[in-house]
Order: C-alpha cells, then structure tokens, then sequence
C-alpha cells in the first residue's frame, strides 16, 4: 500500500513564522532599553547632566531585521560601564545597565517579547 502526503504552508503562517525571530529580537532589545533607563548614570557636571541617559534614550534600538542593538552614545559611555565600587550620585543608578537590567528581568522581557511577536505575527 503507497501513501503520500502534500505539506502546504498556509501563507499567513509561513509569513508569520519569517517574522518571529527579528520581532522577538527587537523587542527584546526595546523592554531592556525602557527598562534600564533609570539605572543608567547621570552626571552633576554643568552642561553634561543626563547625556548618556539621553543619548541611550534617543539612539533607541538601532538594526535592521535579526541584528538589533542598543547603547550609550557617547565619548565616555564605555568607561563609566566598566567602573566599578563607585559611589553613585543619583539613587539607583550603576554601571552595566543593560547588562543588569537583563540578568534581573530577562525571563519577563523574553516572555513579554515571545508572546507580543506571537500575537502580533501569528493571528
């Protein structure tokens, strides 16, 4: 006895399924950002207060599809990361807040990300 099967992708579903990862990706990337701006430093120096934060804030999530990022965009952002036993002057602020953000939230932000992606591309 001979059987065969015919596999064809429901379009929609196929699309949707493309679409997942990158989404997943980004959003991922934006809930880490959101979520760390608070923790990021602010300086008391005349003329530079809140420059990393802002400019952590305005660069938003850069990339294209599959191959997002974020960061600090400025001339010092990659020292004041790597410092450590500061004594920070404004509450709730440290280093490698992006880093912390995700250890400490990173089973909310994926199942956030999984499950807005899923909704978003899948129905």
């Amino acid at each position: 006895m001979d059987v065969s099967v015919e596999f064809r992708w429901n379009p929609k579903v196929q699309n949707g399924l493309n679409k997942i990862p990158g989404d997943i990706l980004y959003t991922i990337a934006k809930q880490t950002l959101d979520l760390s701006v608070p923790m990021i430093p602010m300086s008391k120096i005349v003329g530079h207060s809140g420059t990393l934060r802002r400019s952590s804030i305005s660069g938003g999530v850069r990339g294209s599809r599959n191959d997002y990022y974020i960061g600090s965009y400025t001339n010092y952002a990659k020292h004041v990361w790597n410092m450590e036993g500061v004594n920070w002057t404004t509450p709730g602020t440290n280093n490698k807040w992006f880093a912390r953000t995700l250890k400490k939230h990173s089973a909310t932000i994926i199942n956030n990300a999984v499950n807005q992606s899923w909704r978003k591309d899948m129905q």
